[in-house]
């Protein structure tokens, strides 16, 4: 009994002990709670003095740009050389937009800028320079002297760009540099329309129409160019035509000449002529009393077109190749019958023309 006495009391002292251990998890909540509400307010009125301190220092700063703004349109309003200009209040106002009232490119002529004026209206063309050949060694001097600097040494035959004419002296370019040259040392390779000249052409082609007795026609001309403008040239011919060995035609007219503007160089030109004139020449017709045919008289008018190619060969001399075409209409009478008989030819040529007179 007494045993079990003590061991129940153990017990209820070690329990006792054990309760008075223990902490009282509900306080310890409530203060846990508690706490929590306080830091909660903290940070909600901490929260609020940020969001106020913010918008006070965004209020302060837009003010703050806003006097910057107005200082510095104060400043490009009154400092002419400023980078940034002043807005502009309207699109018409802005001379870079397009169908402004003033021009992005002035008139040249208001421009007070230009060293040298202009001819109002008068536009540039090019002109193409002249040749020239040395027919003397000499030398190319920087002045138009003899006394002058020496450039460079001419030999016969060089080509030299002329330039300019100055007295007795040719401004001339060689070689990529400028200098002068006596003119007595030079001969001249442009090319004029000479104001007389004389033309020999011949050439064969072949036709058709009312002649049955030919296969060759052999076309010959004289020419005796008188040039009129700079590129019309007017001329006197004279014109044999023959068809084969039979027979042989021969007359004349006047030829109208023009040199083709923009088909030309230094040394060459091209050039289309018109023709017109008479030939005629006595043909034999076979007869049976007379061995030898009767004699006729036949003859018309005659019109031709030569398109020319010419090369210079020298000063004084030109060499050419061409086409030609000629119509002819004859006319003749056989033991008191009319006859008329026409005929159409074409073919090539070669010239020679020889200028007589600048």
């Amino acid at each position: 009994m007494k045993k079990k006495f003590l061991t129940a009391f153990f017990v209820l002292l070690v329990s006792f002990g054990l309760s008075a251990l223990i902490p009282d998890f509900s306080a310890l909540s409530s203060a846990a709670v508690s706490d929590d509400d306080e830091d909660d307010e903290e940070e909600e009125s901490a929260a609020e003095e940020d969001e106020s301190e913010s918008s006070a220092e965004s209020s302060e700063e837009s003010a703050s740009e806003e006097g910057e703004g107005e200082e510095e349109e104060e400043k490009a309003e009154e400092d002419p050389f400023a980078k940034t200009a002043p807005a502009k209040t309207s699109k018409q106002d802005d001379d870079f937009v397009q169908g402004g009232s003033q021009s992005v490119y002035p008139d040249p002529e208001e421009d007070d800028f230009v060293v040298e004026k202009r001819e109002k209206g008068v536009v540039h063309r090019h002109k193409e320079p002249d040749l020239g050949k040395v027919v003397v060694s000499t030398y190319l001097y920087t002045e138009a002297s003899v006394r002058s600097k020496k450039l460079f040494e001419l030999y016969e035959k060089d080509d030299l760009v002329i330039i300019e004419e100055v007295n007795d002296f040719y401004k001339v370019e060689f070689l990529g540099k400028e200098g002068w040259v006596p003119k007595d040392d030079v001969r001249l390779e442009k090319w004029y329309t000479y104001r007389l000249s004389i033309e020999l052409a011949g050439g064969v082609g072949g036709g058709g129409g009312d002649f049955k007795n030919f296969d060759i026609i052999g076309n010959y001309t004289l020419k005796l160019n008188v040039a009129a403008l700079q590129d019309l040239v007017v001329g006197l011919e004279g014109r044999a035509l023959s068809l084969d060995r039979d027979n042989l035609y021969y007359g004349g007219g006047i030829a109208l000449r023009y040199y083709i503007h923009g088909l030309r160089t230094r040394k060459t030109r091209s050039a289309i002529t018109a023709s017109a004139g008479f030939i005629g020449g006595i043909e034999k017709i076979a007869d049976r009393t007379r061995p030898n045919g009767i004699l006729s008289f036949f003859g018309g008018p005659y019109a031709s077109a030569d398109l020319d190619y010419f090369f210079r060969v020298w000063e004084y001399i030109a060499l050419g190749v061409g086409g030609n075409f000629t119509y002819l209409k004859m006319y003749g009478s056989f033991r008191g019958f009319d006859r008329s008989e026409q005929l159409f030819q074409g073919g090539a040529h070669l010239s020679v023309m020889f200028n007589v007179m600048r």
